[in-house]
């Protein structure tokens, strides 16, 4: 009786009052909304790039710097930032799961290449390696890696959760490669909309991280990790 109880729990009752997993979750919904607001007033202000046949990318490091060149690189790094909150978020849950752990470990190669995105392509003299493509390409295999291992401990929380994130991780895994076949009068959007899914994943786990900072009562002992 305890068990199934146990099973059917989603959100633990005192998770309220942790003022960290509050703010944790603050920050991650917050870095997703402000990459949305910066990424649609920066094609906004712009008379060269355009939100459906230019990628964030190209908003972020044109050849000129501009101010809209900062305020695509502030929509960036503020979403960098909560991608470091929502990986302390989910890691202080202390779940022991190897999958749980390496996919929340990914978040932080997750955050690297994004700043890397942002940071070193827009501030090069052009002289150095070109890595962005690399770094596109590793975020392409640590981001749905990250959504699919750990899915598994969301699946015992709430079933219907754990269904939409495996196949959200596996749609994304799926979509991703296709953006270099995307026309490029289309790139844009279609970049767009890969993006729209990642940051619904993070406000998610936001959200998740928000309510409820003990949901590591709401597995079984043997999954449990220790202080």
């Amino acid at each position: 009786m305890r068990a199934r109880a146990q099973q059917e729990a989603t959100i633990s009752t005192d998770s309220g009052t942790d003022t960290l997993s509050r703010t944790l979750g603050g920050i991650a919904i917050a870095g997703c909304t402000i990459a949305v607001v910066m990424d649609f007033i920066g094609t906004g202000l712009s008379d060269q790039v355009g939100m459906i046949r230019d990628t964030i990318s190209d908003l972020a490091a044109s050849k000129r710097e501009s101010i809209v060149d900062e305020i695509a690189d502030i929509g960036i790094y503020a979403f960098v930032v909560g991608v470091i909150a929502t990986t302390y978020g989910l890691l202080r849950w202390r779940i022991d799961r190897l999958d749980w752990k390496i996919g929340s470990w990914l978040l932080v190669v997750v955050a690297i290449c994004l700043a890397l995105i942002a940071g070193y392509e827009a501030y090069t003299t052009g002289d150095g390696p070109v890595i962005h493509y690399r770094l596109v390409y590793v975020l392409g295999v640590a981001f749905p890696l990250t959504v699919l291992m750990t899915a598994g401990q969301f699946w015992e929380i709430n079933k219907s959760l754990g269904i939409v994130l495996y196949a959200g991780g596996v749609l994304w895994a799926i979509l991703g490669p296709l953006l270099f076949l995307v026309p490029t009068a289309y790139d844009g959007a279609y970049e767009r909309m890969l993006a729209g899914m990642m940051l619904g994943w993070f406000i998610t786990m936001g959200v998740m991280i928000w309510r409820d900072p003990d949901i590591v009562r709401q597995v079984s002992e043997s999954q449990r990790g220790h202080d």
